[in-house]
């Protein structure tokens, strides 16, 4: 008897595991705003202390009149302050950083050359906001605030060629920072670390044939520390990389790599900085244990059959994949490196109309849309050695410009959670190391009331909030029996 009833504790254990782990998310609160989008624009931004800003803009039909409102929410969907800031009627909402007590907002205008940021104290609420005209630039990509300076990548205006400003926002003064040379080059990660007081510029040096990485540390005012070129291996090019904090002993660079077209990865890896030589810690897409997940089974055994054939004959990689790299993500004992698997979609040419053949004209066409077939994760210690890698099916996924569709999260309990929104679900997977999960996860929306029906959902999105909560927002048409149809700006908040 005593035999059975450890046998039954034992498989009910191993029944109970699974129940367990494919418990949904929960969705304990909601908020919504009376919003529309024929009048509204809004965006909703994670703060360090477990609360939501949420940015509307309102503005009359011909944009010749607008309010610009800041709210800030505490982790319960509930409000400790608003406020608003006098801004050009024209400003568009273009992204945001945040760091200690305060999130900067930047906003461009009809003039190209002419950028407005805002400074909120995520306390008070208290706004600052100034308009430079930054001449060289007609596009900002990316910033970083280090002791209330900016560092700025954009689009040169001129040559169209990325560049890196620095902004004193005291005296107005732009300067431009020492950065891309080559032909082809371009910045792969732009880090403040604020702890050692710099800021740290990974850029992609390439001719088009051959490519090398190499770092700048530039201080609080521009000033140049040091420059970091890192050698690689023979037949090796360095494609991208993230750069972790810590003082220069300590840093690391993780990114993806190349044995031939600079266009495709055929891996990961990761390097210590101070080294200024790739030492080791290379990873082949084949050495990965569910990078190729995303494929059917038997797909994915024909294709490590012809890729080890190909390598036992001394040819190269056969694998050829375009990733877009997500910011590094720090944990307790090393590093989480997502990125995400695209391929451009293109249009059928029309070479009569340009009198270009066929060839000819692929060099100048442009991706209508970006589709994925998956992302990854990889989990890395503090020395760059890996320990896990997972993969997320992205079917039918896809965006018109080149930028991130899945948010990715480390919770509290180890676990990696992936998610995107899809209408009105979020479609997510839970990563645990390198346990792959090949079901479909889906998680639909609540609205506030039972009897309530979510009619449509637009624009919707999905961000990391704190611990292992995330918020989930856009606009929605709501259908209440009793009381009609609403629409509405919702935040679902989603506790995994």
């Amino acid at each position: 008897m005593l035999y059975m009833r450890y046998l039954l504790t034992l498989l009910f254990s191993l029944v109970l595991v699974p129940l367990l782990a494919q418990e949904p998310p929960a969705q304990p609160i909601r908020l919504e705003l009376p919003f529309t989008t024929e009048d509204v624009e809004a965006e909703v931004i994670a703060l360090p202390d477990s609360s939501l800003l949420v940015y509307h803009k309102t503005s009359n039909t011909w944009e010749t009149e607008a309010t610009f409102h800041f709210t800030k929410y505490n982790s319960r969907l509930e409000e400790v302050w608003t406020d608003t800031a006098a801004l050009a009627p024209d400003s568009d909402y273009i992204r945001y950083y945040t760091t200690g007590p305060y999130t900067y907002l930047c906003f461009s205008g009809d003039n190209l050359r002419d950028y407005t940021f805002v400074r909120l104290h995520h306390k008070t609420g208290k706004t600052w906001h100034k308009q430079f005209t930054i001449e060289p630039l007609e596009a900002i990509y990316e910033y970083k605030v280090l002791q209330d300076k900016y560092f700025i990548i954009g689009r040169n205006r001129k040559d169209r060629k990325p560049l890196l400003l620095h902004l004193n926002p005291d005296s107005g003064e732009v300067t431009p920072l020492p950065s891309v040379y080559g032909e082809e080059s371009t910045f792969s990660d732009l880090l403040a670390d604020h702890e050692q007081n710099r800021v740290d510029a990974v850029i992609t040096e390439s001719n088009g044939r051959v490519s090398r990485l190499q770092v700048k540390s530039f201080d609080a005012n521009g000033k140049l520390l040091n420059n970091y070129f890192i050698l690689q291996r023979e037949n090796v090019n360095l494609l991208n990389a993230e750069i972790t904090p810590g003082d220069t002993t300590e840093k690391m660079l993780l990114g993806t790599y190349s044995t031939r077209d600079l266009r495709f990865a055929q891996g990961f890896y990761a390097t210590p900085l101070a080294s200024r030589v790739v030492e080791g810690n290379f990873y082949s897409v084949l050495q990965l244990k569910n990078f190729l997940k995303y494929m059917k089974p038997n797909r994915e055994a024909r294709t490590r059959r012809r890729e080890e054939k190909r390598l036992q004959t001394g040819r190269n990689s056969g694998f050829n994949y375009r990733l877009l790299l997500h910011d590094l993500i720090v944990t307790p004992t090393g590093y989480i490196l997502a990125a995400e698997a695209y391929y451009p979609q293109y249009s059928s040419p029309r070479s009569s109309n340009l009198g270009l053949t066929p060839q000819a004209l692929t060099l100048y066409r442009l991706a209508d849309e970006y589709k994925r077939s998956h992302a990854v994760a990889l989990g890395f210690d503090k020395n760059g050695i890996l320990l896990w890698d997972n993969a997320f099916p992205l079917t039918g996924v896809t965006s018109s410009e080149l930028r991130h569709t899945v948010e990715v999260q480390h919770l509290a309990d180890g676990r990696v959670v992936m998610a995107y929104p899809e209408n009105s679900k979020i479609v997510y997977q839970l990563m645990n190391d390198d346990l792959y999960n090949d079901e479909k996860t889906e998680l639909e929306l609540m609205p506030y009331e039972e009897n309530e029906k979510i009619q449509s959902t637009e624009y919707p999105g999905i961000i990391r909030w704190y611990g292992n909560s995330m918020a989930a927002f856009g606009f929605q048409r709501i259908r209440n029996k009793e009381s009609g149809t609403r629409q509405v700006f919702y935040i679902n908040k989603i506790t995994f």
